[in-house]
């Protein structure tokens, strides 16, 4: 390990978290959106853990506003750290916000009404859209609890419309399923990888600045390795950049993103570790059975019945692709996880 860090590391970290605008990708997909939620569509955004759905979220508020001239604002529905959770601290949490919002807009005589917090809105003039991130962590409402929020959510007036982030989950797709996707109204898009030249643009724009190149080649075993998952390229990158002298300069080749592919050195850092817990977490408990035994046939080269629905959705999420032999996992990571789960080289429990 480098004795201090390469610059370039903490550019990939910071990307992971907070990814900056002018290396947004699928802009293309995102004004796409945008048009259905100007043309009077609530969207749901779907897909599993860490694939970019709150950045999409958050690119398509902001081109429904360009396209529009009206204004929006997120809420994440996640509690305050030891809050507790109840329909009516998620009801008060939004009035909260949307009165914020009032007073931001300069609308300092309306205020929201604690049991309906989105009728107001309604009095103001402008296209209004709303952002709501990690409708997961709703779940120990449970059913009832959720229903009576998706409802208040997603029954707006007609200047408001909302965008909901939905993560995958083996015991709530079913609800999200009929409580938003199957709603009138709403336009779902399951969040694909981003295409190669998106890629090139994530990789080499923070690098280059920095006179480090990776070779074509290269770019293309990290999109291999990566399955071009934005989330795992840029942990890839930072875990990679890890490994340089703090003033190294030059250029990656393939071998050295092949070697990350190893679980002692993915286990040396936090970024390697968090991916390999994310690929386990959507392995366990956010594919189904029908989609985790389609991932553990393929990683594992064995022969099995995989149900027609599980490969069409693991295609549509782009865990899956299409080739000339049939069907194959996409990410050569996601396979190695999947393959050392099959093997026992990881251990895991499902309680």
């Amino acid at each position: 390990m480098a004795s201090e860090q390469h610059p370039l590391t903490e550019r990939y970290v910071d990307a992971i978290f907070e990814l900056p605008d002018d290396l947004r990708a699928r802009k293309e997909l995102d004004d796409e959106l945008a048009a259905h939620m100007t043309g009077g569509h609530h969207i749901c955004i779907r897909g599993f853990e860490r694939i970019g759905k709150t950045t999409m979220m958050k690119g398509i508020l902001q081109r429904a506003c360009e396209r529009s001239g009206g204004a929006a604002f997120v809420l994440d529905l996640r509690p305050p750290d030891d809050a507790p959770l109840t329909v009516d601290s998620v009801f008060a949490r939004l009035t909260t916000k949307v009165n914020e919002f009032l007073q931001r807009v300069g609308a300092k005589e309306l205020k929201a009404d604690p049991k309906k917090p989105l009728e107001v809105l309604g009095e103001l003039a402008a296209p209004l859209f709303v952002g709501f991130d990690e409708a997961i962590a709703l779940a120990p409402l449970g059913v009832e609890g959720m229903t009576l929020v998706m409802d208040a959510l997603l029954t707006t007036p007609r200047n408001v419309r909302v965008a909901v982030v939905c993560d995958r989950n083996r015991e709530l797709d079913a609800f999200f399923e009929t409580a938003v996707v199957a709603r009138g109204g709403v336009a779902t898009v399951v969040v694909p990888p981003i295409s190669d030249d998106e890629l090139v643009t994530l990789v080499q724009t923070p690098a280059q600045v920095l006179g480090i190149t990776f070779e074509n080649e290269a770019l293309g075993a990290l999109a291999e390795i990566s399955g071009n998952r934005p989330w795992e390229i840029f942990s890839l990158c930072a875990l990679l950049a890890s490994k340089f002298e703090k003033d190294w300069k030059g250029t990656v080749t393939p071998a050295m993103l092949d070697a990350l592919v190893d679980l002692e050195v993915l286990g040396e850092t936090d970024e390697g570790q968090a991916l390999l817990d994310n690929h386990l977490r959507i392995l366990m408990t956010q594919m189904s059975a029908e989609e985790r035994t389609v991932m553990e046939l393929l990683s594992a080269g064995k022969d099995g019945e995989a149900t027609e629905d599980a490969l069409v959705r693991l295609q549509e999420a782009g865990f899956v692709v299409a080739n000339d032999e049939g069907y194959a996992v996409n990410g050569a990571l996601i396979e190695f996880v999947s393959r050392a789960v099959v093997e026992g080289v990881i251990k895991v429990s499902l309680e």
